[in-house]
């Protein structure tokens, strides 16, 4: 992050906070070499926390010998949003064309990094939802690439304002990647396109690509007349959308449509993939500290800084709590996994 992105803050701290903090570096706990580093480490947690749900202690974290069926899924994880949102259920539930234009495999100009998804990726929704708007825009053939962001941009501020109101209703944060602060329009118009969409960039004839919706190998491009990259559907996106079609922003997602996105990812995406299976073996059955996770993931990708640890870390944990593979709460300080998030870490069927 360059100089200018940061800003120097005067924040009075009890100095009993501060000498534990300091112990806490000085040891070596968690890797973190500043009082820099572990507060605005501290801080992103505490964001992403409160951007899923409330923090209190669940109480006993759910026994690992429940069968992961359709009943103690529901039953044990499906509290992230109050029932009182499912009045604007119809608003948000994803309903995309059955089928239509194929970006064909041999043309397909997108080069994949092949990755995980960094942190601030941290909520899948808001990907489907604008893939979704691909799906009806490229039903006859690809469109420019810049016309679909302009036109999905224009319906994600009317979305996020939606999204506001059903916050202000319930309690629920359901707002993550949209844009919705119009002061800092620029800004919150280029971190959905980064981390709900994806971009590209081109070097002579050679396209690279980075993002969810490439990443995942579910949007396509392709050269048009005026040379200018157009977009489309994957088959792979088809069956994917086919797949997911009718989850909206409640959360934890439906365990067939999540069962279907485990497996496209695992196909279509394994690094991605890899994020959760490394998340959910951090977490193992007896469940793990934000510490432990960070060690875990550390060790699983050591090319990383302390700081793309920590939120690529945090991300991967928002996005498991989202299709139901860890509580939504934390139980003594301990992430725990759901039935299904055990089923994945006892190598159930994808």
């Amino acid at each position: 992050m360059a100089a200018t992105d940061h800003r120097v803050m005067r924040i009075p701290l009890p100095v009993p906070l501060i000498r534990e903090m300091d112990a806490v570096i000085i040891q070596g706990i968690g890797g973190y070499a500043t009082r820099a580093e572990f507060i605005v480490d501290a801080i992103q947690e505490r964001i992403l926390e409160l951007s899923v749900e409330e923090t209190e202690d669940a109480g006993p974290p759910p026994r690992q010998e429940e069968e992961p069926g359709a009943q103690p899924y529901e039953s044990t994880v499906r509290k992230t949003i109050p029932v009182t949102s499912r009045k604007d259920r119809p608003t948000t539930v994803l309903s995309p064309p059955v089928a239509g234009y194929v970006v064909p495999a041999a043309g397909d100009l997108s080069r994949p990094e092949s990755r995980a998804l960094f942190g601030l990726h941290n909520r899948d929704y808001p990907s489907l939802w604008a893939l979704t708007k691909l799906a009806a825009l490229a039903a006859e053939g690809p469109i420019p690439v810049e016309d679909y962001v302009t036109d999905v941009l224009r319906e994600a501020w009317r979305f996020g304002e939606l999204l506001l109101a059903t916050e202000k209703d319930t309690g629920a944060k359901c707002t993550a990647l949209f844009p919705t602060n119009s002061d800092k329009r620029k800004p919150a118009e280029t971190g959905f396109r980064s981390f709900a969409l994806g971009d590209y960039r081109v070097d002579g004839d050679v396209y690279s690509t980075n993002g969810p919706l490439y990443e995942w190998r579910v949007a396509g491009l392709t050269m048009g007349e005026s040379h200018e990259p157009r977009v489309g559907l994957t088959g792979a996106g088809w069956d994917l959308l086919r797949g997911i079609a009718g989850i909206s922003v409640e959360e934890p997602h439906p365990y067939n449509a999540a069962r279907v996105f485990f497996e496209h990812l695992a196909n279509f995406a394994p690094e991605d993939w890899r994020g959760f299976t490394e998340i959910i073996s951090a977490i193992g059955s007896g469940g793990a500290s934000r510490q432990d996770v960070l060690a875990h993931v550390a060790q699983a990708w050591p090319s990383w800084t302390n700081n793309e640890v920590s939120t690529n870390a945090a991300g991967y944990i928002a996005r498991a709590r989202e299709w139901g593979l860890i509580e939504p709460k934390q139980t003594k300080s301990k992430y725990h996994l759901t039935p299904l998030g055990h089923e994945h870490s006892t190598g159930g069927k994808q």
